[in-house]
């Protein structure tokens, strides 16, 4: 009498290409399109002759975070350029704006192939003009000059620096790709959308002294950056 007994096989592990993982780590660049208000900084450079500045910029990072669980902990530098205007008198303005913040967000889908956090970023910065003028002598750093006497007299260069903090809300999505399912690191891609906001008006300072009646202006904007680095998991 025979007896049939089902026979066994061990599943085989397939390495086969899995391109997107969760993310758990990753150290990045990045690139933006962003925006800063400018309406009442050109309201004070126009009278003294120069152009005005573009609200729009672009912008260039450096960043990382790490995942615990769902739990991601970040930080990031971030400088934005809104470029230079210059007239044919020779006078020049450029804005700019740089902070570093700490970043923390919570991972909506931290065991799916896409990973998705709305995060929080939370740092101090400065909202920087620049103004000069290729004939001119500088204004004497004391006593301390008032915002227009800086632009009126701003000789070949002078940077007029406004400290502010920044919070910035948005959605970050990263993806991890990888040779195979067994490959632990790999390229990173990544997209954060968000609105950067500025609460308190610069404190703006001249050569370390204040610089009374400044603009009321701010780095807060809308902001889109696109990630590229490297991580793993």
């Amino acid at each position: 009498m025979l007896l049939a007994v089902p026979s066994t096989t061990t599943a085989q592990q397939c390495d086969c290409a899995a391109p997107v993982l969760p993310v758990r780590w990753s150290v990045f660049a990045s690139v933006a399109g962003a925006g800063m208000q400018t309406a009442t900084i050109n309201a004070h450079l126009a009278p003294q002759g120069y152009f005005a500045l573009s609200s729009d910029a672009v912008g260039f990072s450096l960043g990382g975070f790490t995942s615990f669980g769902p739990l991601r902990l970040g930080v990031e530098h971030v400088r934005l350029d809104a470029g230079e205007e210059s007239t044919p008198g020779g006078r020049s303005a450029r804005l700019e704006a740089r902070y570093s913040m700490f970043t923390v967000g919570w991972d909506l889908r931290p065991r799916g192939r896409l990973s998705i956090a709305p995060t929080l970023g939370v740092g101090r910065g400065s909202y920087v003009v620049t103004v000069g003028d290729r004939s001119g002598t500088a204004v004497a750093p004391s006593p301390p000059p008032t915002f227009d006497e800086i632009l009126a007299d701003p000789g070949r260069s002078s940077r007029i620096g406004g400290a502010q903090w920044v919070f910035e809300p948005m959605l970050a999505a990263d993806l991890l790709v990888v040779r195979s399912e067994r490959a632990g690191r790999g390229i990173t891609l990544g997209l954060r959308a968000g609105y950067r906001v500025a609460p308190n008006r610069p404190d703006w300072e001249y050569r370390g002294k204040a610089a009374a009646g400044g603009p009321v202006d701010q780095a807060k904007g809308p902001i889109l950056r696109l990630t590229f680095g490297v991580g793993g998991r």
